[in-house]
């Protein structure tokens, strides 16, 4: 599965947010997209999801809506709700997903999903939040994710765990998986692919190591200043 972007054209309120951007986006590994804020990171999930529908150019390869997962940055949910009662309305509002069986999962991850089945979500931390609902979401049958900073504000232990779940949904046959970041460090031992939006234009490398070349240090954040020309 392939997403490709070809001289795409977008403004807002007329300011020009892409001229003529192109960029290529495939299956598995995951995509990170990382920037300055403000960059349109967020707006580009905008456009491939079609929310937003006033643009010029093409993007070729994106599934049917009923197949596109969007978690924004701050998915709203109530905090009254226990951990079962998000996942049942999680699994009501989708026409298909996959069964759970905690006996399939690691002795660490049975643990931690049976504990937070009973738990208020308002109880929960904001790495435990985000874990379930993206592990729930990752038994949605859909093809192309787009997850807008997912690891922003958790702690180092729910970062490992919301990572294991965004790159075992990356291996999937025929699924997609796009992430918004500014975790430049936690890319170091990723199997992944690395876009750059700076300006308007995306830059892609094809693995960590081909990013950080540009730091003679291989530093990701000098690799960033670098290549943005700050």
């Amino acid at each position: 599965m392939t997403i490709k972007i070809k001289n795409l054209s977008f403004s807002y309120k007329d300011n020009p947010i892409f001229q003529n951007l192109n960029a290529e986006f495939e299956n598995e590994k995951v995509n990170y997209l990382i920037g300055y804020n403000g960059a349109g990171k967020s707006t580009l999930f905008d456009l491939i999801s079609d929310l937003q529908t006033q643009y010029s150019g093409e993007i070729d390869g994106v599934p049917s809506k009923n197949e596109i997962l969007y978690q924004t940055q701050n998915p709203v949910i109530f905090g009254a709700l226990t951990g079962q009662d998000l996942q049942n309305f999680v699994f009501g509002i989708s026409a298909q997903h996959q069964t759970i069986d905690p006996e399939q999962l690691s002795p660490h991850f049975k643990e931690l999903y049976q504990r937070l089945m009973k738990r208020k979500v308002g109880k929960m931390s904001v790495g435990e939040r985000r874990w379930l609902l993206l592990f729930l979401e990752s038994h949605l049958n859909k093809k192309l994710f787009l997850l807008d900073e997912p690891l922003s504000g958790v702690d180092p232990v729910s970062k490992v765990q919301i990572e294991k779940v965004i790159n075992d949904l990356a291996q999937r046959k025929d699924h997609l998986v796009i992430v918004t970041t500014h975790e430049l460090n936690y890319m170091t031992k990723q199997d992944c692919y690395i876009h750059l939006l700076h300006n308007g234009e995306i830059r892609s490398f094809a693995s960590y190591d081909d990013f950080v070349a540009a730091s003679d240090k291989k530093d990701p954040e000098e690799a960033f200043a670098k290549l943005v020309g700050a």
